[in-house]
């Protein structure tokens, strides 16, 4: 929880990084499907192994959802100080690592992307809008992967039972439910323009508080 008001601007300014050109790497992973795995304590009832028979669907995983999914293609955070506090553990993560903090390229050595404050999707190039959080950029960021169909996995977006399936984070600020619901207004235009692109999103986050992309069960999403 923020519990006083220099915890609170912390909170807002954790990101505020100066922004500079990142173009994407030429060994990107490209794919027209793409499974985004955030961290809402649904994915906990999620069977992993049955995901995993879909071969042909490459997976995001979001912060510390790797640890579920290890054999996951990306896995991107976009705080440096979650690299400071999980880098470590996550450098046995065979996949690509992706984060917007030149920082945290720096140090840990993995690719970046650059960062806009803008609404819906961002379609420049070597870049994604932020969204306030790491699984709307990660949605953008399969978009630049060359996603065609994207399925949300873990997208409770609520607290309701907790904040994420893991608990809390150690050593990080949890966002409180104010700033939860103003993320799933951030994803409306998201959704906009994911349709305008072509781009066929389905969510399947049981009990997940985002309405603006179509609802489907994880088997009935990656048919």
């Amino acid at each position: 929880m923020l519990r006083t008001a220099r915890d609170r601007t912390r909170y807002r300014h954790r990101q505020r990084e100066p922004e500079c050109d990142a173009p994407l790497s030429a060994d990107m992973p490209r794919g027209d499907k793409w499974i985004v795995c955030a961290s809402g304590p649904s994915m906990l009832a999620v069977d992993l192994q049955h995901l995993r028979r879909f071969s042909t669907w490459r997976v995001i995983v979001v912060n510390n959802t790797w640890s579920l999914l290890p054999w996951a293609d990306v896995l991107y955070a976009c705080d440096f100080r979650w690299w400071e506090t999980y880098g470590e553990a996550a450098s046995v993560f065979a996949g690509q690592k992706w984060t917007t903090s030149g920082a945290a390229a720096m140090k840990h050595g993995i690719k970046r992307i650059g960062k806009r404050d803008g609404a819906g999707l961002c379609i420049e190039r070597g870049h994604i809008h932020t969204g306030g959080n790491s699984g709307y950029q990660a949605v953008n960021l399969a978009y630049h992967f060359g996603a065609k169909r994207i399925v949300l996995l873990g997208f409770d977006m609520h607290r309701k039972n907790g904040a994420h399936w893991h608990g809390e984070h150690r050593d990080m600020i949890s966002a409180p439910e104010s700033h939860i619901n103003a993320w799933v207004r951030m994803f409306e235009p998201m959704a906009r323009d994911m349709k305008m692109a072509g781009v066929d999103v389905v969510n399947a986050t049981p009990g997940s508080a985002l309405p603006w992309f179509r609802m489907a069960s994880m088997g009935e999403a990656l048919r």
